[in-house]
């Protein structure tokens, strides 16, 4: 696998964040242990915020997943 090069990568990333989108839809089939971890998040969500809705729920499943690889992506880039 050729090196990937960080600058064509920040080229085209800001090239995209020019335009960035207002909204995402996310249409994903989870299966195995992911969907297991999924479950048991989810499930361990339910009961402590009965109020929430179980697309609330997985919104913020999804976003805290976002929000972990905002941060991980933005130490390895820090640490170039």
């Amino acid at each position: 696998m050729d090196k990937i090069n960080h600058n064509d990568i920040m080229d085209k990333i800001f090239t995209t964040l020019q335009e960035p989108p207002e909204e995402v839809s996310v249409n994903v089939i989870i299966k195995g242990v992911a969907a297991k971890k999924f479950h048991l998040v989810q499930t361990i969500l339910k009961a402590s915020y009965p109020e929430l809705e179980d697309e609330e729920i997985d919104k913020f499943i999804i976003r805290s997943g976002v929000e972990r690889e905002m941060s991980r992506l933005s130490n390895i880039f820090q640490d170039e």
